[in-house]
């Protein structure tokens, strides 16, 4: 397993993370078929990656030339003092139109330095060619706002990974909850707006590739540098953090860099951490290679996402904290508390489990525990209150540790069937039919499900 380390010093964002990506070594041309598959209905999308050199650090950049040409027409029609405290430094998720209009007639790759004006050598590669590219503010037009369900369909259809896919949609169903919540609608109600322009798609679907290629298992981050000031979103100026990013960046160690006017960190860039289940870095580490991802904006220090690569020929344990809720609960029936366990887990509870207890005066209860991301701690915990009649539930973080474990499809002698992984520490993988799986297959062929488990062969 492969462990990544993100050093955030100056924030991260989602075209800083496919560069950090790439230059650790992520194979480039399987990011960019992938990225060409996805069916935008704006076109085919065209993509930067290139070498910069800057403040004597070598390093790769990454952007879309949609976003590359609104960054660049905005800068060009506002002075700094006008717009310094509106958007950061990264090629943002919510601080540009993004709705620059191509037509697609062809692929070309070429090497040259006419389109970006930097004294260094550089690639693109494209794929289109442009037909029009209006400049004037009132003649933009808007990228469509795009719900979790459409941008989910988008990933499915794309070649890309199953584990890929699987990173991307949980970076975009993270991104999803936070909105919904901060907005007080249901999750299938919240449209993208920036998030769900293709420059964002294709840093989260560009990440999750780069991610798999590397074999990467587990994401480790320093503190979350923010930046500060006011940046412009959808719904008007906001403060550093937005308010989704300052939600997907709950339980991570942050830094509020009030002399850096800028957003640091951008709502792609959390939700790629939120949705790789990250967790802040304790203690040594060895690191086999390193990385850096670029930013465009000039913040006055290093603006680069830098990348370690933790290489271990076994697999070590996840360990990560999540936020334990537990009541005591004497006044519900098996009926109710089975009902609430089933709708904690729906809900997005890691577990949950009934512990029976004697209680004062001697009545027997269940003491009800839950594991939940701090993230989602609250909502799971006003869930207990409005199925169950406790009056009261304790919070407190723990450690954990967590088996590798990933759930696919699989051949078996009962045909495909969905199966866990589970990666030990010495690096035995051992496979586990799901018991829903043994379920249907008992019921196909009128049998129990014991004697199907005996049976199965993987």
């Amino acid at each position: 397993m492969t462990t990544l380390y993100w050093d955030c010093f100056s924030g991260i964002a989602g075209n800083m993370a496919v560069a950090s990506l790439l230059d650790l070594g992520a194979n480039r041309q399987k990011l960019l078929d992938g990225l060409k598959s996805i069916n935008f209905i704006e076109g085919k999308i065209e993509l930067i990656i290139e070498e910069r050199l800057v403040d004597g650090i070598r390093g790769l950049y990454f952007n879309t030339v949609d976003d590359e040409h609104e960054y660049q027409h905005h800068h060009e029609e506002h002075s700094h003092s006008e717009h310094s405290h509106c958007h950061g430094h990264h090629d943002h998720d919510h601080d540009h139109n993004r709705d620059h209009e191509y037509e697609h007639a062809h692929t070309h790759c070429h090497s040259d330095d006419k389109h970006h004006h930097h004294a260094h050598e550089h690639e693109h590669i494209h794929d289109h060619s442009h037909v029009q590219h209006e400049h004037g503010h009132d003649q933009h037009g808007h990228a469509p706002h795009r719900g979790l369900q459409e941008i989910t369909a988008m990933i499915d259809a794309a070649a890309i990974s199953p584990r890929a896919r699987e990173i991307a949609v949980s970076c975009f169903r993270e991104l999803a909850e936070a909105e919904a919540t901060i907005h007080g609608k249901k999750i299938d109600e919240i449209h993208f707006h920036e998030v769900g322009a293709r420059d964002s798609i294709a840093d989260i679907v560009g990440s999750a590739i780069c991610l798999d290629d590397l074999d990467v298992h587990e994401v480790i981050v320093s503190p979350v540098h923010l930046g500060s000031g006011m940046v412009r979103c959808a719904h008007g100026m906001m403060p550093v953090p937005a308010p989704a990013t300052a939600l997907l960046l709950k339980g991570f160690s942050v830094v509020f860099d009030h002399d850096v006017p800028f957003e640091l960190t951008t709502p792609t860039g959390a939700a790629l951490l939120r949705g790789m289940k990250a967790r802040t870095a304790t203690g040594t580490q060895t690191f086999t290679r390193v990385g850096h991802g670029h930013g465009s904006l000039k913040t006055g220090r290093a603006n680069f996402l830098r990348a370690f690569l933790i290489e271990s020929k076994t697999v070590k344990k996840k360990s990560d904290q999540v936020t334990q809720l537990t009541s005591n609960i004497d006044n519900a029936t098996g009926e109710e508390l089975g009902h609430a366990i089933g709708k904690l887990m729906s809900a997005g509870a890691l577990d949950a489990c009934l512990i029976p207890i004697l209680m004062k005066k001697g009545r027997p209860g269940h003491q009800l525990q839950v594991l939940v991301e701090h993230a989602k701690a609250e909502m799971i915990e006003n869930i207990i209150f409005s199925l169950l009649p406790t009056i009261g539930v304790r919070r407190c973080n723990i450690d954990r540790s967590v088996l590798h474990r990933v759930s696919e499809e699989a051949e078996s002698n009962f045909g495909r069937i969905r199966v866990k992984k589970i990666t030990t520490p010495d690096g035995e993988t051992v496979i586990e039919p799901e018991f829903d799986e043994i379920i249907r297959i008992a019921d196909e062929n009128n049998c129990a499900p014991r004697k199907i488990k005996q049976r199965i062969v993987v």
